[in-house]
């Protein structure tokens, strides 16, 4: 079972390389920007407001990589299931000693679970690769200094990754949709995914004049660490000059607090909807294969 389940990861690496290239071609363009770009690093500011300064340059470095996740991550689940049924693979696939639950349960582990942890393992080697590029132009005088503490950086690894636990858990239900329209739609997928519940919305707003399908998904969509992220940004506020009275780095990490998130009830239930999407996938796909 473990080298089936190897193979089949393989095969969407081999299958989807967007997978792959995406997350390193945009590694390469943030270590192109460490080679050539050029930060204007005031000295003014005290080592307690360096620390945090160097929090939020990892932060933001990162984000790219999280943002690109996040795009190929809809595109695949959206892909997945409906481009094996549009090429013909699926015939071949089909005759293999592999039952449908395998298929989507892989697919599934791969979109959820093997491909966030990549690009979080690739984003921490990028991470290191470019303070040590900055490091090595401070020292022949090309940009100041990164300012570089452990202690700092070991927190926001963690922090990270409890938050890219968390929101996986709780995009769950949009990842298992859109797998589940992707085993279903025979063309136009993504139209699909955004005009039924469009259209839902318009009638409930028309025929009830009530907008609860419309909350619901801006609530699953905003993402469960909205607040808390907010909350970090609004402590690291980095003016320089005796007015900062004394905001801290330690006190942003400590406004960090990811137990509401995992305490919520509606992740869970995010979790049941989204196995009934897969648990639908699975059916689907075991009597479509358009042909």
């Amino acid at each position: 079972m473990l080298q089936i389940l190897k193979t089949q990861v393989r095969r969407e690496f081999w299958e989807h390389r967007a997978l792959w290239m995406a997350p390193l071609a945009v590694a390469a363009l943030m270590l192109l920007g460490a080679l050539i770009g050029h930060v204007n690093i005031g000295l003014a500011y005290t080592p307690e407001q360096r620390k945090a300064l160097f929090g939020v340059l990892l932060w933001g470095f990162s984000m790219p990589e999280y943002l690109t996740l996040g795009i190929i991550m809809w595109m695949y689940a959206g892909e997945c299931l409906y481009g094996e049924r549009r090429d013909r693979s699926i015939l071949f696939w089909k005759s293999m000693p592999v039952s449908d639950s395998q298929t989507v349960l892989s697919k599934l582990l791969v979109a959820c679970v093997i491909l966030p942890l990549g690009v979080y393992a690739l984003n921490l080697v990028i991470g290191l690769l470019t303070v040590a590029i900055s490091e090595a132009r401070s020292w022949a005088g090309q940009v100041p200094s990164a300012y570089w503490d452990t202690a700092t950086w070991l927190r926001v690894q963690w922090m990270t990754l409890v938050g890219l636990v968390a929101v996986q858990l709780w995009y769950a239900p949009i990842i298992a949709f859109l797998m589940m329209v992707s085993a279903w739609a025979r063309r136009n997928v993504q139209l699909w995914v955004f005009l039924p519940p469009l259209v839902a919305m318009v009638v409930e707003r028309i025929v009830f004049r009530t907008h609860y399908l419309g909350s619901i998904l801006t609530y699953r969509l905003d993402g469960v660490f909205m607040g808390p992220l907010l909350t970090v940004l609004t402590e690291l506020k980095m003016a320089p000059g005796p007015d900062t009275s004394g905001t801290t780095l330690d006190r942003a990490f400590a406004a960090f607090d990811p137990s509401p998130a995992f305490a919520n009830i509606d992740l869970w239930l995010g979790l049941v909807v989204a196995a009934v999407f897969i648990v639908v996938a699975i059916r689907i796909r075991q009597y479509r294969d358009d042909t």
